[in-house]
């Protein structure tokens, strides 16, 4: 039986000095700056697909060749995993490929 978990992406507005901002908010959220340097900031974060605790967002955008992780194609994941299209071992080899280098 396999675990899944689909994270919505997140977007929300901050008023503050960068430093601030970056303190608190950074590596978890992609930081940008609005209206040219009056102390407000757009914060995104990714949608992420969860399987078993582990994220599979870059596994999912390579394997179907995408950009962006959308809850159809999530869905359409974790349909292939429990039909056997794709099996958890390849998940590990493709993440186990970037450890070799």
């Amino acid at each position: 039986m396999f675990l899944f978990n689909y994270i919505e992406s997140q977007k929300i507005t901050k008023q503050g000095k960068r430093e601030e901002i970056y303190r608190k908010y950074y590596p978890e959220w992609c930081i940008r700056e609005l209206g040219g340097g009056n102390g407000n900031w757009l914060l995104t974060k990714h949608s992420d697909i969860i399987v078993n605790g582990r994220s599979c967002r870059e596994f999912v955008l390579d394997y179907y060749n995408k950009q962006l992780l959308t809850k159809n194609l999530a869905d359409k994941f974790c349909q292939d995993i429990e039909n056997g299209n794709i099996q958890l071992q390849d998940i590990d080899n493709y993440y186990n490929s970037f450890n070799n280098f």
